[in-house]
């Protein structure tokens, strides 16, 4: 039984360490002011190679997300002939990656584990998905979800098998190849395939939103949800034990999926004509106008989230600037009660 009132234990802001965020910020009192106006009491991490210029302490540290590429199996899988078609040069690939080999790799999310551990973080996120630059655009995958999840396993024990790490490792959905937590059989494979007896789901329910783009209200989006949850369970899947934090987020951009979509069987991109970086910009504003990171109000909600009962929850907003976070932070906070 959900007592009223309930608080998760950690209440995050997402926080990317790099310049563009720190500078909206005087000093780490500022962030920690910010995070209580909004009844938070922490951040999730994200480290993008930048100094944190002193403004991130250890307490202020909740969670970690770990680096990630968007597209990694074919690195990771030595499919080098393919990421040379992909990129302008093996040269570039291999500066975009930082080597050739796959410890190279393991060395990056070694060092946030390390920097997770140092700062006393509760939790660190994993992403479980794959989708190239161009299979972004096309919605046809070259590796199935299994396959993706074989390989995070592989990754994932290659780490936890080598050290015993203070805090929960969470996998987290997207909607291309990998978790996309629609097939509860995947779901379990991948949660019990964890060499760690601290594991769980860091559950995006914007990205989950994201695999329907028949999805128009935050009712509609509740409803997806639970009936999600409905269908691991009955499957046999403790889904909300496995649910130890939520990625909360609404994202309804399906309108802008079909759209897309139908250009495209009218006049397909030709990828040829774009160098490497310039069409990794177009991706990316292409995954943002499907990933919208909008607050997540309305009917149930508030009930949705305590059916989830997650011990860690990251207000995971746009970006744009510090007052439009906080006036999402804000409106969030007052629908869970996190503040009056």
């Amino acid at each position: 039984m959900i007592t009223v009132g309930y608080l998760p234990e950690c209440r995050s802001m997402n926080f990317s360490v790099y310049s563009g965020m720190l500078d909206r910020y005087k000093d780490s009192d500022d962030i920690k002011n910010a995070c209580r106006k909004a009844g938070l009491n922490g951040l999730e991490v994200i480290l993008a190679g930048e100094s944190d210029q002193g403004k991130i302490l250890p307490e202020m540290v909740n969670g970690v997300h770990l680096y990630f590429h968007i597209f990694w199996m074919d690195y990771w899988l030595g499919n080098y002939e393919r990421l040379d078609r992909e990129f302008d040069s093996r040269e570039q690939w291999i500066d975009y990656y930082g080597g050739q080999d796959r410890e190279a790799y393991l060395n990056f999310l070694r060092n946030d584990l390390r920097y997770a551990e140092e700062n006393g973080a509760r939790y660190v996120v994993f992403h479980v998905s794959e989708v190239t630059l161009r299979e972004s655009y096309q919605y046809k995958y070259r590796y199935t979800d299994e396959e993706v999840i074989d390989a995070s396993l592989e990754i994932i024990n290659t780490l936890l098998d080598e050290h015993e790490y203070p805090f929960d490792f969470l996998v987290e959905n997207l909607w291309w190849s990998g978790l996309d937590m629609k097939t509860p059989a995947l779901t379990k494979k991948l949660v019990e395939g964890i060499h760690s007896e601290r594991k769980g789901i860091m559950l995006d329910l914007g990205h989950y939103m994201n695999t329907n783009s028949d999805l128009r209200t935050p009712e509609d989006a509740v409803a997806y949800v639970n009936a999600m949850l409905d269908a691991h369970e009955e499957a046999g899947c403790p889904v909300t034990d496995w649910i130890k934090g939520i990625h909360l987020q609404m994202s309804l951009g399906g309108e802008y999926v079909k759209k897309q979509k139908a250009e495209w069987e009218q006049a397909p991109m030709n990828f040829d004509d774009y160098p490497f970086y310039e069409l990794f910009q177009l991706a990316y504003e292409h995954a943002c106008n499907i990933d919208l990171h909008q607050p997540f109000l309305g009917e149930g909600v508030k009930e949705l989230i305590e059916r989830i009962h997650p011990d860690y929850v990251t207000e995971e907003f746009q970006q744009n600037s510090r007052e439009e976070y906080e006036q999402f932070a804000e409106a969030q906070g007052k629908l869970l009660g996190y503040i009056e």
